[in-house]
């Protein structure tokens, strides 16, 4: 698996996208809306159907997402990340 830095080298503009992709989520907690990411601190969210979900207070855990067959959007909290 690649780091962040090895694949902005292989490629500049994902950097653009990825820092885009930052303001845009800044944004998304100041209107009061969570937001999913993945996370290399949380290698687990690096790939599958594992992220990191960050709420506006700052509270952070690692959810689940699986879409059915049915085509519904579960999530379940795996754990949290942090005490607040």
């Amino acid at each position: 698996m690649l780091t962040l830095e090895e694949l902005y080298a292989q490629d500049p503009d994902q950097r653009v996208i990825d820092e885009g992709a930052g303001w845009g989520a800044e944004q998304m907690l100041k209107a009061g809306v969570p937001i999913f990411y993945r996370d290399e601190n949380y290698p687990e969210t690096m790939e599958g159907n594992l992220f990191v979900k960050e709420y506006t207070s700052g509270a952070k855990f690692i959810v689940k997402k699986t879409l059915t067959d049915d085509l519904r959007l579960l999530e379940e909290t795996i754990r949290p990340l942090n005490a607040l």
